[in-house]
């Protein structure tokens, strides 16, 4: 599945006009009036795989710290493409708010120009990090932030848990994981150089992914802290002995090994999921899916014919590839 930002600049084409025929004194339409701004399918794609400078990159090579450049692409086309347009941003306080614009869909798109053409001439792979390059330092909990919650009455071992795994970003952050975390089996267990080896925020990014937080914890440990060799640890475990309590059945294994349907980049639009509602904490989910040539509406136990669907007002987009 592709994630794909909503472009800002189009946003700002489409509120500076507005700004310019109020200077001028022209009557404006009432901004009870819902009017969304419009921005297309081809520029969001675009934008997924434009080149983008990735300061205080770490060379493995250079043994320094660079400002290196990054674009994404595809190594294979699946049958089946799902793009999902991120209407949203966060505001202070790390509030959601969702961005109400309309997105131009084609029928069918092409993604040709996305597959991934590997190493080129005159470029390496960069080497694999060493061992030392890879050992994190020991985190020590921050005296200051341990002793403020102890002052609160907290238990000493727990609040250096808390400024671990929070990384000493702060008291109050310390204080929300122990409160999260104060039935946890292992909140007495002394603090071994091996728990403090995983970073938190990796535990949580893989736990988001719908991971369990102790097999995160355990594919990051075997994985040198690497997100993404965590996934694969996590579908690909080796010497997993039998007494593991992660739910990694034998059929994950084959699923992983067997090769990616690859085909051409042409699909066609097949399913729309929009959302009704002008917040991202309430509202209502729709699914329209292109059966046999005609839409049919899918909403919650009410399924009918669709003349119009709201192909310019979907959350996420579902192709189908065309037969080449």
């Amino acid at each position: 599945m592709l994630t794909c930002d909503i472009i800002q600049t189009s946003l700002k084409l489409f509120i500076n006009p507005r700004l310019k025929e109020i200077h001028k004194g022209r009557k404006c339409k009432s901004t009870d009036e819902i009017v969304r701004p419009r921005v297309r399918l081809v520029d969001c794609l675009r934008s997924f795989v434009a080149e983008e400078e990735v300061h205080d990159f770490y060379s493995n090579e250079l043994k320094a710290k660079v400002t290196a450049t990054k674009t994404a692409r595809l190594i294979s086309f699946p049958d089946y493409l799902v793009l999902h347009m991120r209407k949203f941003v966060m505001e202070a306080g790390w509030v959601p708010k969702k961005l109400d614009v309309y997105i131009d869909v084609p029928d069918t798109i092409d993604i040709s120009d996305m597959r991934s053409k590997g190493i080129q001439p005159g470029e390496e792979l960069l080497p694999e990090p060493a061992a030392e390059d890879m050992a994190e330092p020991k985190l020590l909990a921050d005296d200051d932030i341990v002793s403020q919650l102890v002052s609160m009455g907290f238990n000493n071992l727990h609040c250096e848990k808390a400024a671990i795994n929070t990384s000493n970003a702060g008291v109050e952050e310390a204080m929300n994981w122990l409160l999260s975390h104060m039935d946890d089996a292992d909140i007495d267990a002394p603090i071994s150089q091996e728990a403090q080896s995983v970073d938190q925020s990796k535990v949580d990014t893989l736990v988001s992914f719908g991971f369990q937080e102790d097999v995160a914890r355990k594919a990051l440990k075997a994985s040198g802290g690497d997100i993404e060799k965590a996934t694969d640890w996590i579908f690909n475990p080796t010497n997993v002995s039998s007494s593991s309590n992660m739910d990694v059945s034998s059929s994950s294994t084959s699923i992983a090994d067997s090769p990616l349907p690859d085909g051409g980049g042409a699909y066609r639009l097949m399913g729309i999921v929009s959302h009704i509602g002008t917040s991202t904490q309430c509202g209502h989910y729709v699914a329209h899916i292109n059966k046999d040539g005609q839409w049919v509406i899918f909403n919650d136990e009410k399924v009918g014919v669709s003349k119009n669907p709201p192909k310019d007002m979907g959350y996420l987009y579902v192709f189908e590839r065309l037969n080449s």
